[in-house]
């Protein structure tokens, strides 16, 4: 599967479920339906879900205020991983966003996470931060989070 063959659609707050399952499938502490719910609902935020063949592979959060926007979070499947489903839906995100006015996009992410550093940097992110011990893991360790911010063009 290449991100050629997807298809990306606008989520909403009636895909909750669906996001619900790829975030918990995605992170070890994955968010609930209600909460996606919520935080598409919010104004400002949007976000696209990658399908295959009609199955949900991936999906990303976004939200812009004023001139700046945040990737609130993005996830692919493990088994979809690496394939450019993450990369389709940050090019679909940071094109809304720019689209929306905004002139910086922000995000952050945990810097044990090194596919997904090393896609943000290919994005055109860089490293402006670190929040020490940020993300705590089942087993007790906690991971920094690195702050990334671009220019949007």
């Amino acid at each position: 599967m290449m991100a050629a063959a997807l298809h990306l659609v606008e989520a909403s707050a009636a895909h909750a479920s669906v996001l619900a399952a790829l975030h918990g499938a995605g992170f070890e502490d994955g968010w609930s339906a209600d909460s996606l719910a919520a935080t598409i609902a919010t104004p400002g935020s949007y976000g696209f879900i990658a399908l295959d063949r009609g199955e949900p592979l991936g999906f990303v959060l976004m939200r812009v205020i004023a001139d700046e926007s945040e990737v609130i979070t993005v996830t692919v499947r493990p088994q979809a991983r690496r394939q450019g489903v993450a990369r389709a839906l940050m090019d679909a995100a940071l094109a809304r966003a720019a689209e929306l006015g905004a002139t910086t996009a922000f995000l952050e992410v945990a810097d044990d996470n090194a596919g997904a550093i090393r896609l943000y940097r290919m994005l055109g992110f860089t490293e402006t931060g670190r929040r020490p011990g940020y993300y705590a893991r089942k087993t007790g360790v906690r991971a920094d989070a690195l702050t990334m911010a671009m220019t949007l063009s």
